[in-house]
């Protein structure tokens, strides 16, 4: 019962949390300082999914390797693209 309220808790803290950054970030740009869109906010919106994941992740520590995967990854496909020279080790 507990670990059922700790997921449910934790997943509702990280959809909030990144639903009051997307939102604070777009009343701030688009609102009150009355900017037009541009790919570059599109980083913005990326910076507050981490943020949501990582809330998640130190709510629910089941969470942890997914996270770390995905970080794993995300950093192998930048090195890659950045034509980044990696040492094999033997």
């Amino acid at each position: 019962m507990y670990e059922g309220a700790c997921v449910w808790s934790g997943t509702v803290l990280a959809v909030l949390t990144v639903v009051a950054i997307v939102v604070r970030f777009s009343v701030e740009k688009f609102v009150i300082e009355k900017q037009s869109w541009s790919m570059t906010y599109i980083q913005n919106y990326i910076d507050a999914v981490v943020i949501g994941v990582t809330v998640l992740v130190v709510a629910i520590p089941e969470g942890l390797p997914l996270a770390v995967t995905l970080a794993l990854a995300y950093s192998v496909r930048v090195s890659r693209r950045s034509s980044s020279v990696v040492k094999v080790r033997r």
